[in-house]
C-alpha cells in the first residue's frame, strides 16, 4: 500500500517540472499547461493528504535550486507552490469552494508581498525596481520562446512589439493582475480537482450555477471605476489594480448565470466546452459575461420566473 502513494509522489514532482519548465522546451505550448503546475500537488493533497502534497513541493523547489533560478524558483512558490498547499488544506477542511479559492490567494499573496517586503528592507531597493525586474524576466522568456517558434523576421518583430506592450501594460497593475491570476489559477486547479477526485471525496459549497459574488463587493467595482477620474497617477493605478481583480470575479459570475442556462439545456458536453471557450476569447463575449454578472446583482436573472397565463 505504501508503494502507490510513493510512487504517485515521484510522477507528481516530475509533472510539476515538466509543467513549469515546459515553457523553456514546449513553446507556446509549454505556456498552456505552465497553469497546470499546481494540480499535481494538490491532487495529491486532495487524495493522501497535505504532508503528500508538502513533500512534492519542498522536493520541487530543492530539485529547482539546482536546475533553475532563484527566479524560477520564487515565482514557482509565488503562483504555485503555496497554492497547492493551501487549498487542498481548505478543501479537507470543509471550507466552501469559493472561500477556499479566496483565502488561498489571498494567503499566497501575503506571504509573497512579505518576502518582496523584506527584500526591499534587506537589499535597499524599491517595490518599482522588483516589479520591473520580474516583468522584465518573463518579457525576456517570452521573447525566447518566440524566437525558438520559427517565426519570420517580421512575425518576430510584431510579436517582439506586442510582448514590450503587454510588459508596460503588466507593470502597471501588477499587484491586480497577481491577485486575479492567482484566483484564476485555484479556480482551475479546483475545476480540474472536481473532476478527477476519487470515491468519498467530497469538495462543500454552492453549485457554479447559484454561485454570485458577495453583494457588497459592488462598492470596490464603482470605487476602481470612480478612481479612473481622479486627476492622480497614483490614485488611478490603485483604481485600475482594483478593477482587475474585481472584474473576473464578476466574470465569473456571468458564466455562471451562463451555466444556469446551459444546464437546464440537453446539449452534449463537448458543446458546452466549445461555448465557454468562445465566451473566454472571443471579444465582445467576456465584456457582454462581465455585465451580466455585474447586473445580475440587481437583476437575479436566475431567479425562477412566473409563467403569465
Amino acid at each position: 500500500m505504501l508503494a502507490q502513494p510513493l510512487l504517485f509522489t515521484a510522477a507528481a514532482i516530475g509533472i510539476t517540472l515538466v509543467c513549469l519548465l515546459g515553457v523553456s522546451f514546449l513553446g507556446p505550448f509549454g505556456a498552456f499547461i505552465n497553469f497546470l503546475t499546481p494540480l499535481p500537488a494538490a491532487y495529491l493533497g486532495m487524495r493522501y493528504g497535505v504532508k503528500t502534497s508538502l513533500i512534492v513541493v519542498v522536493v520541487t523547489c530543492l530539485l529547482l535550486i539546482e536546475l533553475a533560478s532563484t527566479y524560477t524558483l520564487v515565482a514557482y512558490l509565488g503562483l504555485f507552490g503555496i497554492g497547492s498547499l493551501l487549498l487542498p488544506y481548505l478543501l479537507h477542511r470543509l471550507f466552501p469552494w469559493d472561500k477556499a479559492i479566496l483565502y488561498t490567494a489571498a494567503g499566497t499573496a501575503a506571504v509573497i508581498m512579505a518576502i518582496m517586503f523584506a527584500t526591499v528592507v534587506i537589499n535597499n531597493v524599491s517595490i518599482t525596481g522588483i516589479v520591473n525586474q520580474v516583468v522584465q524576466s518573463e518579457v525576456d522568456q517570452a521573447l525566447v520562446v518566440y524566437q525558438k517558434a520559427g517565426l519570420s523576421a517580421d512575425q518576430l518583430k510584431e510579436m517582439s512589439q506586442a510582448i514590450q506592450s503587454m510588459g508596460a501594460f503588466v507593470k502597471r497593475g501588477f499587484f491586480g493582475l497577481y491577485l486575479a491570476t492567482l484566483i484564476a489559477i485555484q479556480a482551475l486547479t479546483l475545476l480540474i480537482l472536481q473532476r478527477v477526485k476519487v470515491k468519498g471525496e467530497s469538495i462543500s459549497g454552492p453549485s457554479f450555477a447559484r454561485w454570485r459574488t458577495p453583494p457588497h463587493l459592488i462598492w470596490l467595482l464603482i470605487v476602481g471605476g470612480f478612481l479612473q477620474f481622479v486627476p492622480q497617477a497614483v490614485v488611478v493605478t490603485i483604481g485600475w489594480n482594483i478593477l482587475l481583480v474585481m472584474l473576473p470575479l464578476y466574470f465569473f459570475q456571468g458564466l455562471a448565470v451562463v451555466h444556469h442556462f446551459l444546464r437546464r439545456k440537453n446539449y452534449p458536453r463537448s458543446v458546452k466546452s466549445m461555448l465557454y471557450l468562445l465566451l473566454l476569447v472571443v471579444n465582445p463575449l467576456p465584456v457582454i459575461v462581465t455585465s451580466v454578472g455585474v447586473f445580475d446583482l440587481w437583476i437575479d436573472f436566475r431567479r425562477p420566473r412566473q409563467k403569465q397565463i
